[in-house]
C-alpha cells in the first residue's frame, strides 16, 4: 500500500478560447469531499453570470478514495467526466478542479465540448505546482530524560515531523511518522529506551 498521493500546491486558474467560447479553469487543493463542495460553490459564485461552472473532484488515497463530478447543464458526459480524466492523467487527489464557460455563440458539438473542458483542465494542471504529500501516523509517546539523545537521533530523519515536545521530569514528544516507516520508528524507540517508552493513547 502506498503512503504517498499527489495533489497541487495551491490555487490556480487559467483560459483558454474555443470558437469564441472561454474556458476559465481553475484548481485548488482540498481535504474532502465538503471542501471540495465549498470551492465548487465559491467559483460559482465568483462566476455567476457564466453559462456553466463544470467539475469534478477527487479526495482521499486508495481505497478510501471519493470522487464526483458534473456537466451543468452541458450534455451528459461532456464536460464533467473529461475534467476528471485530466485529474487521473496526472493522478492527482484532494484536488478539485472547476471549468467555467462562456458560451461564444458557436456549438462545438459533444466530442468538441468534451475535448475543450479536457484541454482546458489540462492546462491549468500544466500551470499548478503539484505535490508529493505522504500519509502519517501520529506517534505520542513518554520517556525517562536519560534518553532523550538516543530519541532525538531516532527520530531525525526526514520522514518524522516533530509536532511537539515537552522536558520536564520526563520527556514527551508528539510527532508525525511517514505511514510506511510507522511500525519501524516505534520499535527503534522501544529499542533504544530498552523499554521505557510509553506511548499514549494506545
Amino acid at each position: 500500500m502506498s503512503d504517498s498521493y499527489q495533489t497541487v500546491a495551491g490555487n490556480c486558474r487559467s483560459e483558454i478560447k474555443i470558437r469564441r467560447s472561454r474556458f476559465i479553469a481553475t484548481i485548488e487543493q482540498v481535504t474532502d469531499p465538503n471542501s471540495a463542495m465549498d470551492f465548487r460553490n465559491s467559483i460559482a459564485k465568483e462566476f455567476h453570470d457564466a453559462n456553466h461552472n463544470c467539475f469534478a473532484y477527487r479526495t482521499g488515497s486508495e481505497s478510501e478514495q471519493v470522487f464526483r463530478y458534473s456537466d451543468d447543464g452541458e450534455p451528459s458526459g461532456t464536460a464533467g467526466r473529461p475534467i476528471l480524466e485530466a485529474l487521473d492523467k496526472y493522478e492527482l487527489t484532494n484536488t478539485c478542479l472547476v471549468v467555467t464557460r462562456y458560451f461564444g455563440g458557436i456549438k462545438l458539438g459533444t466530442g468538441g465540448l468534451g475535448r475543450a473542458y479536457r484541454d482546458a483542465a489540462l492546462a491549468v494542471i500544466d500551470k499548478a505546482e503539484i505535490q508529493t504529500r505522504y500519509l502519517t501516523d501520529r506517534l505520542s509517546f513518554t520517556f525517562p530524560m536519560n534518553f532523550t539523545g538516543a530519541i532525538l537521533r531516532t527520530l531525525s530523519s526526514e520522514v518524522v515531523d516533530i509536532v511537539e515536545s515537552r522536558y520536564t521530569d520526563v520527556g514527551m514528544i508528539i510527532c508525525d511518522v511517514r505511514r510506511s516507516w510507522s511500525d519501524r520508528i516505534r520499535e527503534s524507540l522501544v529499542s533504544v529506551t530498552n523499554g521505557r517508552a510509553e506511548f499514549i493513547n494506545e
